[in-house]
C-alpha cells in the first residue's frame, strides 16, 4: 500500500519522487542496509543496529502496536532508503514513541527523513494518537537530529545527564498532535 509521494527530489536523475509506503517483509533487508551504513558512518553503533533491528523483526511479527513505515526514492526497484518505526506506549490513553527514523546517508538531506516523520504522525493520529516521544543523544554529532526534530514542532521536554555513556545525555522531546 503506497501512503502517497511527498514531492519531487532535487537533484537526482531519474527519480521522479520521493514516496513513504506500508512497510512489508521484503523491505527488511533495504531497512538493515541503512542501518548498516549508518554504523559505518558512526553514527550508530553495533549494539544499536542490532536493536533497530530486532524492532524492525517485531513490528513485522506483530504489527498491532507498531507504525512501520518505508521510504524510497519512488525508483523503480522501490528499495527502502530510509524508515521510520514507532509504537504505542504501554500504560497511556494516547502517547506513542518514535523509537527510529533511518536515511541511508547516501539519502540524507533530501526530505525522506521528514517525509517519513510527516507521514508516521498521520499515521497515528489516525490511530487516536495525541503525542508522539522520542528520545536522542545529546552528543555533539547529534546537533542535527535534535535540530531535525526542533523544526518538526517537537520540544524538549528533559534531560537525564549520562544516560547512554558518561557525557551522554538522554535528550527527550514530545509533540502533541
Amino acid at each position: 500500500m503506497d501512503v502517497g509521494t511527498v514531492r519531487p527530489p532535487a537533484d537526482r536523475v531519474g527519480v521522479t519522487a520521493i514516496r513513504v509506503r506500508a512497510f512489508v517483509p521484503e523491505d527488511r533487508s533495504g531497512a538493515v542496509d541503512v542501518l548498516e551504513a549508518l554504523g559505518a558512518s558512526g553514527t550508530f553503533r553495533d549494539e544499536e543496529v542490532r536493536v533497530a533491528a530486532g524492532v524492525i523483526d517485531d513490528a513485522i511479527a506483530d504489527p498491532a502496536g507498531y507504525v512501520i513505515l518505508a521510504g524510497d526514492a519512488g525508483d523503480a526497484k522501490g528499495t527502502a532508503r530510509g524508515f521510520v518505526c514507532g509504537g504505542s506506549t504501554p500504560l497511556t490513553e494516547s502517547t506513542w514513541h518514535l523509537y527510529w527514523i533511518c536515511v541511508h546517508p547516501e539519502a540524507a538531506g533530501r526530505g525522506l527523513g521528514r517525509a517519513l516523520q510527516s507521514r508516521f504522525e498521520e499515521s497515528v493520529r489516525a490511530r487516536g494518537g495525541r503525542r508522539v516521544v522520542v528520545e536522542t543523544s545529546g552528543r555533539a554529532d547529534y546537533a542535527r537530529a535534535r535540530r531535525f526534530y526542533e523544526a518538526a514542532g517537537y520540544g524538549e521536554a528533559g534531560r537525564i545527564s549520562d544516560f547512554y555513556a558518561d557525557g551522554d545525555a538522554c535528550v527527550l522531546y514530545s509533540k502533541t498532535l
